[in-house]
């Protein structure tokens, strides 16, 4: 049995990385949020194992989709919406597939030393935020064919993670992008069903004018926006004539998960709140674990903490051929994802003891192992805290997680009339602009996502 444990502990420890993807991720999350994305391009390649984002990388390890979340953003900040796509596809697919694996291997050395041994699975947000995103690259791109498709996947991942803790704060700006995309298409009683759906999860800025145009224009209503379209104003005479504009920017970075200690003490504290029941202990793991930090030899617990990314996000300026237009937020993703990591820090914690328990239990087989095959009792306490210290050092707290999403997501939309028009955002100091080309009906999206 101990020569078991101890194989089955060496092939789990080959399976984890040094510094966790804390570590690996650093590069491309810093050089993005000092403004060289083609640096961070070049780090997630990296990672990925190719030389190009053209490149696809040729075997699928545990954190493959969440890299490929990470170079979709990053390509999509650089412009480059198409190769944008694809990886937001590819990684769609790979975590649709991760939910279905048997990872036996991933569950033996996650109990015994890291939540992040086993193949990455996106948390609700993520999954959520990926058709969001995705679907900025379908309008930006005039795609409405393959916006509609994205906006679908969208609905179908909502209405899966209806009861599932931690999505629903997203479901507003991909709502609101899915109506622009239906009806800019034509299609009104589908976009009206969408926004209602975006102000029914707390609503994004313009969308009360947008449902009041549409429904003064069609006709359509819904029993959600009653009291927003009770106020609709009437068009101006030459609405039919002028076209819409929808402005993006992407701001700031989103928190991220960092390794942290916290006292073994303390931890268990943290995991007595009998109002969280999955993140508590059993009272005999509770009291297993006080027994292991009264010995002394696991006086630390590892964990994910999330942290904030520095700067904060700052407020952008946007002004259109010369003028400032009102803007607001689309979506304050960082509040989203602070509001979900305390929901389930509890649970972190807990996890984070199982696993000190798992230790220490090794190094006492091992221990026990090594007094029956008569070794001294010196020798004997040594072999028990080799097995138990390098399983310590094995022990990587889960801090994977999509770490070059924006914090923040601001929104404008216009009418305007056709022809030539000049977009303006301000930010942190840097002017960026683009020209745009309305035609009488049409429609054009702006993105920034380069204001980091």
């Amino acid at each position: 049995m101990p020569l078991r444990l101890l194989t089955v502990i060496s092939a789990a420890m080959s399976l984890l990385g040094c510094g966790g993807y804390a570590s690996t991720s650093e590069a491309f999350r810093v050089s993005l949020n000092g403004g060289r994305p083609q640096q961070a391009l070049a780090s997630v390649n990296e990672a990925l194992g190719v030389d190009t984002p053209a490149q696809r990388p040729s075997e699928i390890e545990e954190d493959t989709p969440l890299l490929l979340l990470e170079r979709a953003t990053i390509l999509q900040a650089l412009g480059e919406y198409e190769l944008s796509k694809r990886d937001f596809q590819a990684a769609d697919a790979k975590l649709d597939v991760l939910d279905l694996v048997n990872d036996t291997a991933g569950n033996i050395s996650k109990y015994l030393f890291s939540d992040d041994a086993t193949l990455y699975k996106s948390p609700p947000h993520e999954k959520l935020l990926l058709n969001t995103l995705n679907l900025i690259n379908y309008l930006v791109t005039g795609d409405l064919s393959g916006a509609k498709v994205e906006a679908r996947r969208f609905t179908i991942n909502r209405k899966f993670l209806d009861d599932v803790e931690g999505g629903q704060g997203m479901l507003t700006l991909g709502s609101y992008l899915a109506g622009f995309a239906f009806e800019m298409s034509g299609a009104p009683k589908e976009a009206m069903l969408h926004y209602a759906e975006a102000h029914e999860a707390g609503g994004v800025f313009s969308l009360a004018e947008a449902a009041q145009r549409l429904s003064t224009r069609t006709g359509i209503t819904d029993k959600r926006l009653a009291e927003v379209l009770s106020g609709a104003p009437p068009l101006p005479e030459d609405d039919a004539r002028r076209g819409e504009v929808l402005i993006i920017v992407q701001a700031g970075m989103a928190p991220y998960l960092v390794p942290e200690r916290m006292p073994v003490g303390a931890a268990v504290i943290a995991t007595s709140d009998t109002r969280h029941h999955h993140a508590r202990l059993s009272p005999a793991q509770q009291q297993r674990s006080q027994r292991i930090a009264a010995k002394g030899l696991v006086k630390w617990i590892s964990y994910p903490l999330l942290r904030r990314a520095s700067p904060p996000p700052a407020a952008a300026q946007i002004s259109l051929n010369g003028v400032a237009l009102p803007s607001g937020v689309g979506l304050d993703i960082e509040d989203k994802v602070i509001a979900q990591y305390e929901s389930v820090k509890g649970a972190l914690i807990a996890s984070a003891l199982v696993r000190m328990i798992a230790r220490a239990v090794a190094g006492e087989i091992s221990q026990a192992a090594a007094k029956s095959s008569r070794k001294d009792n010196g020798v004997a306490l040594l072999v028990g805290l080799l097995v138990e210290g390098a399983m310590v050092a094995a022990d990587t707290p889960d801090t994977r997680g999509w770490v070059t999403l924006p914090a923040r997501v601001i929104l404008a939309r216009a009418r305007l009339p056709e022809g030539r028009h000049r977009v303006e955002i301000l930010y942190r100091g840097r002017r960026r602009s683009q020209e745009i080309n309305l035609k009488a009906g049409g429609w054009a999206v702006v993105n920034f996502s380069n204001e980091r």
